[in-house]
């Protein structure tokens, strides 16, 4: 039996299958706008593009044990309904698996994205064999899934490990969940999206879209890219970004005592010394007995973990954990 993995991108959707060997396959890359608006509604347009995926592929359904799939967005662990997906407003508030399901004839798994890396990460990279870990990862923001006790961690509600909307300052800037001084305004593109027009120079910045929708990561890579090339206020902007992160995962581990943090992402990719910024914070600030035996490293899978993770997620949804 195999497994079919979808992470749905704020720009991107991916399709892989998992086979009984572990490997993945049989990959099918398309922008993720144009895939949920093919048939004028989330649902449809996904059933749309999973039949010509099956039919691509050549697979029965007899064959296909279910279907993950990874969202930027929390799922209710209640009504299973997608919450707040500001980037895909298609799917807000829509109880996608439940609805989808019936449609395909096969079973559906929905869960957060980053969650599902956690999964993938302990599953098959660099997460195998810790029983307790945390993946943080920071793109346009701030997300972070919990494995305790080897098994996925998403709370009373499916809400846990929101790091990114812990409170950093309280009368700091707004964000976009309505709360004000969250970290995910501070260590994160979007961040670097609002200190961009004080890094960089009129022509940089002309053109470049307006910071106050925070939807564009062009701004943060310019940021990234003016760092790298020596400009020492966007060299300054990202070291504090990574600073206040490693403070964010000083609370993090002092509350779960993790084993290991997984710390990836498009931020932490463009800039690597982020990851060695991190590491000396939470060894200046975290309590020893959380520290003396942390590991804070990169992920192995790179953006595979998701489909990993989400075909990890229907094996366990149809058969239990290992």
């Amino acid at each position: 039996m195999i497994r079919i993995g979808i992470d749905i991108g704020a720009t991107k959707t991916v399709i892989a299958t998992l086979d009984e060997e572990g490997k993945l396959r049989t990959f099918r890359k398309v922008p993720s706008a144009k895939m949920l608006g093919e048939k004028g509604n989330a649902v449809d347009s996904l059933q749309l593009f999973l039949d010509e995926y099956f039919e691509m592929a050549g697979y029965g359904r007899e064959i296909i044990r279910g279907i993950g799939i990874g969202v930027p967005a929390v799922l209710d662990n209640y009504t299973q309904e997608i919450v707040s997906c500001p980037n895909l407003p298609g799917l807000d508030r829509l109880p996608l698996g439940t609805l989808l399901s019936p449609k395909i004839e096969l079973p559906v798994f929905v869960e957060n994205d980053v969650n599902l890396i956690a999964l993938g990460e302990h599953s098959f990279g660099r997460g195998q064999g810790t029983e307790d870990l945390a993946c943080v990862y920071v793109g346009s923001g701030l997300g972070c899934g919990l494995i305790l006790r080897s098994q996925l961690y998403t709370g009373a509600d499916g809400a846990a490990a929101e790091l990114g909307h812990a409170i950093y300052d309280p009368n700091g800037r707004l964000c976009s969940c309505g709360a004000r001084g969250c970290y995910e305004m501070y260590c994160s593109g979007k961040a670097l999206t609002l200190d961009a027009p004080d890094i960089l120079g009129e022509a940089e910045m002309k053109g470049k879209p307006s910071d106050e929708s925070y939807g564009s990561w062009a701004l943060a890579e310019k940021v990234i890219e003016a760092a790298k090339a020596g400009n020492p206020k966007a060299q300054h902007a990202l070291t504090k970004s990574f600073l206040i992160l490693g403070l964010a995962i000083t609370n993090l581990v002092n509350i779960l005592n993790p084993r290991l943090v997984i710390l990836g992402g498009g931020i932490v990719a463009g800039w690597p010394e982020g990851l060695r910024t991190v590491r000396e914070t939470v060894n200046a600030t975290a309590r020893s007995v959380v520290r003396d035996r942390l590991v804070i490293d990169s992920p192995m899978l790179g953006e595979k973990a998701g489909l990993y993770g989400a075909a990890r997620l229907v094996e366990i949804k149809t058969t239990g954990p290992r």
